[in-house]
């Protein structure tokens, strides 16, 4: 983040009210531009989304989708609407798994993904709690953070010390081979999230987490763009 650019406004066509005590409510910087989210769900969803190498832009609460059930229309806000780079558009919904049946939002999801425009080139996505783990939110959090502010040439160094590997190897010695420190455990996290690196195991990445080469090409991911 350049912090002598403040960020721009959110794009979202509404914003959270602020005044709940019940609720986790507030904002991320993404790509030097405000992002409201209204709970933490919200808030861990869009991590794993941004992190993806595959989306160019994510914006929040986009402009309501009219559709329609029976004779009548509605309206609907979408938590996100992510951009992919290939152009593609995927409108998605954020819902605790034990409230999914009561919301009946299943229903007015199938409704919207079968009214849309083809020419839209837009689909429409679920995610609930039950779609990722706890350590996969330590994960996204961790990553996110790093991938914020990153250093080039942290970056540079361990991938070229990347490449000498063969096998798996522990991420404290690659951060020992690096002589970056703290830094370059930040640096191997980036790695992670533009799929040069993968942990072999599932669960939360620590310095004692196993990693290896990932199996394809790696891609920049546009957080901080």
């Amino acid at each position: 983040m350049n912090y002598n650019n403040p960020p721009a406004r959110s794009l979202a066509s509404r914003f959270p009210a602020l005044k709940s005590r019940e609720t986790c409510r507030g904002f991320v910087i993404y790509q030097n531009r405000v992002v409201w989210f209204e709970s933490h769900l919200e808030l861990m969803a869009f991590f794993m989304l941004a992190l993806l190498p595959e989306v160019a832009t994510i914006q929040e609460q986009p402009n309501a989708v009219t559709y329609q059930d029976g004779e009548t229309f509605h309206h609907h806000t979408f938590d996100f609407l992510v951009i992919f780079r290939d152009g593609r558009r995927k409108y998605v919904a954020v819902k605790a798994a034990a409230r999914v049946a009561s919301s009946r939002i299943e229903h007015v999801l199938g409704l919207i993904a079968a009214q849309l425009p083809p020419a839209l080139g837009a689909s429409v996505h679920l995610i609930t709690d039950a779609d990722f783990t706890y350590a996969d939110r330590f994960n996204a959090i961790q990553a996110f953070d790093f991938c914020m502010d990153p250093v080039k040439e942290h970056d540079e160094a361990m991938t070229r010390l990347v490449s000498e590997i063969t096998g798996a190897v522990r991420i404290a010695d690659l951060v020992a081979a690096s002589g970056l420190g703290a830094m370059g455990f930040r640096s191997v996290i980036r790695l992670i999230a533009y799929r040069q690196l993968a942990a072999v195991k599932p669960g939360r990445v620590t310095y004692d987490t196993f990693v290896r080469p990932f199996e394809t090409a790696a891609a920049p991911i546009a957080i901080a763009d």
